[in-house]
């Protein structure tokens, strides 16, 4: 039986010590996209019933995506990664297998992105464009037509990773248009 949202956060948890557990609470009461979690709620919740508050809270198709961005947030990345990889064999109630959050979210990405300049430039960074693709793509001429090339191109090679460090640089720089899309 594939595993569930839920049982992928499970084991996550179970192998975070008590201080990563409370580290990892405290980000997500920082957290600054909504919905969000109070400190109330949160600070004398056990790892099942945050699990439950989180799913509840995002809904269980963006409760995974949120746990690893607070993972990455709290500098746990080896847990961040492997949450990622589980969550891309997790199946929902219909069976079928989780699309990344990008994946979903391209058309309307693509439409309303903006300044992707400044995306390419941390994409560089990170290593997932090379200066090629990097010149191929800075140069054309409007923000949708760089958004389109970057899917179709590098995020196309690069697998989960590369747009996790898409998604993180959105939220970044994009804040309310990522927390519009994680509410849907």
């Amino acid at each position: 039986m594939p595993k569930t949202v839920k049982d992928c956060l499970i084991e996550t948890f179970e192998d975070l010590t008590e201080e990563q557990f409370k580290r990892f609470k405290s980000k997500l009461i920082d957290r600054k996209g909504e919905p969000r979690i109070g400190k109330g709620i949160v600070q004398n919740m056990d790892r099942l019933d945050l699990i439950d508050k989180l799913v509840s809270t995002f809904t269980e198709k963006n409760a995974g995506q949120v746990t690893v961005n607070i993972l990455r947030s709290a500098n746990f990345t080896q847990e961040a990664d492997d949450l990622q990889e589980s969550l891309g064999i997790v199946s929902f109630s219909s069976g079928q297998t989780e699309k990344h959050f990008l994946d979903v979210h391209r058309t309307t990405l693509i439409e309303r992105v903006n300044n992707v300049n400044s995306i390419l430039d941390r994409l560089q960074d990170k290593g997932i464009l090379n200066s090629v693709s990097y010149s191929d793509i800075s140069t054309l001429p409007n923000d949708h037509n760089k958004m389109r090339a970057l899917y179709d191109g590098p995020l196309k090679s690069c697998g989960n990773k590369g747009k996790d460090d898409l998604l993180s640089i959105l939220q970044e720089l994009q804040p309310y248009l990522m927390d519009e899309l994680m509410k849907k």
